[in-house]
């Protein structure tokens, strides 16, 4: 009781309303009412429409705007609810809003109401969205394949889906060949996407999934985009899909040494692999996973006649001294790589990575083709003792120790302190920049 309290207070308290929710919402209700009569039954007829929000835990981030990705987000829900025609017959699903991400729950998806008249569910959808939390993984396969089984399987009309996120599929499956597999039988099938702020493989993957099931792409970068976009998607109907058989081929520029195996994402067998100095390898039209590394690139449309050519991302430490450094998959979490002064960088399919420093976390954004250098700085204590100089970040976290034995070490630019003789030191250190300190 307590918990719902808290919600509908936040209905009250919400951004558009304000004090005047109640007159707003009762003028919107009696609106409608006015129009729902035989027209609704007859839109029920003609077109279904299933949104589906991302609510993993990348959905924390910051906008560019500076708004959080997961506010953007409601917030272009509750413009949606405003502003679509009240016969519109939706439903709503989110992923990602159930489980921790450490749990890599792949089956985190749940449909938040069920198809409806927009008008008959408004109360409600305001209560879930607020009540929506970024939290866990991001199954996007998994949400298109039961969006689809929400709709009822005696409906002859217009089913669309519309999805929302700001990333690609963390989890097994390919959602370009989940959504090719899932219109291909149902000619009145249309998936829409939209991409919210995402980097080159999540739009890569988004945009396929769209082109694949005869829908659009739509791309966002804060609330006012988000909103517009939502509603087009909503309200567009399905396009002209053209399946050409034949032969195309795939490359991979700067293929690691290891090669690259190329993955029929349909069948979910090998296609083959891709070595250094190889010619581009000849395959029959469709959808592929190309191995890079450890990292995967998903959603990769290969075309008749054509040749699809991918160019991975390098990132490289200039000037390592020592240590090991590890790659992480930042919304994942999976350890891809490390770098280290034995081999100075990584390939990588695009995407958003973590380079370990110790215990503190260098962000890189890696698109596609990019060619990253990461100039660390070095923090020197002489006179370092046995029992070590803890260096913290500003927040309190000790991300290295120094001692007699290990007086120096690498860091990311940032700020910092250092216990020097009792007393904490603070400074910042920038790329390629050394700090030399002395103990008394």
């Amino acid at each position: 009781m307590k918990k719902m309290t808290v919600i509908l207070r936040e209905v009250f308290a919400w951004r558009t309303f304000r004090c005047q929710i109640p007159a707003v919402f009762h003028l919107f209700v009696l609106s409608a009412a006015v129009i729902i009569g035989p027209s609704a039954a007859h839109a029920r007829e003609e077109r279904m429409v299933e949104v589906i929000l991302d609510a993993s835990s990348s959905m924390n981030q910051k906008l560019k705007s500076g708004d959080m990705k997961l506010s953007a987000e409601k917030k272009a829900v509750e413009s949606l609810l405003m502003r679509l025609d009240g016969n519109t017959v939706i439903s709503f699903r989110a992923f990602g809003h159930q489980s921790p991400r450490e749990k890599r729950d792949c089956l985190d998806t749940r449909a938040l109401t069920g198809f409806s008249p927009l008008i008959g569910i408004v109360t409600k959808m305001l209560v879930q969205t607020i009540g929506l939390r970024a939290l866990g993984s991001a199954p996007v396969s998994q949400a298109l394949s039961e969006a689809v089984r929400d709709f009822p399987p005696d409906f002859k009309g217009e089913t669309v889906v519309v999805l929302v996120s700001d990333g690609k599929d963390t989890c097994q499956g390919d959602p370009c060949s989940t959504a090719q597999g899932l219109t291909k039988d149902r000619t009145k099938l249309v998936i829409h996407t939209i991409g919210l702020e995402v980097d080159d493989a999540a739009r890569t993957q988004l945009e396929c999934i769209a082109k694949v099931s005869g829908g659009r792409y739509f791309g966002a970068e804060d609330p006012g985009q988000l909103a517009r976009a939502l509603q087009s998607a909503v309200e567009t109907s399905r396009g002209m899909i053209v399946r050409k058989k034949g032969e195309g081929r795939l490359s991979v520029e700067g293929a690691d040494v290891s090669g690259s195996v190329v993955v029929n994402s349909e069948t979910g067998e090998k296609a083959g692999a891709l070595m250094p100095q190889q010619a581009p390898l000849k395959l029959p039209a469709g959808i592929y996973t190309v191995g890079i590394g450890k990292s995967y690139w998903e959603s990769v449309e290969v075309s008749p006649g054509e040749t699809t050519v991918l160019r991975p991302a390098v990132i490289k430490i200039e000037h390592l001294s020592s240590g090991v450094h590890k790659v992480v998959e930042r919304e994942t979490g999976e350890e891809l790589g490390q770098i280290s002064q034995a081999k100075d960088f990584i390939v990588l399919a695009p995407g958003e990575y973590d380079i370990f420093f110790g215990k503190t976390v260098w962000p890189v954004s890696a698109g596609q083709g990019a060619k990253i250098v990461l100039k660390p700085g070095t923090v020197i204590l002489k006179g370092a003792t046995p029992q070590g100089h803890r260096i913290r970040k500003p927040g309190g976290d000790v991300v290295e120790t120094l001692s007699n034995t290990a007086p120096s070490v690498q860091l990311p630019p940032g700020d910092y302190t250092i216990e020097i003789d009792g007393k904490l030191k603070q400074f910042s250190l920038k790329e390629s920049e050394t700090l030399t300190f002395q103990k008394k």
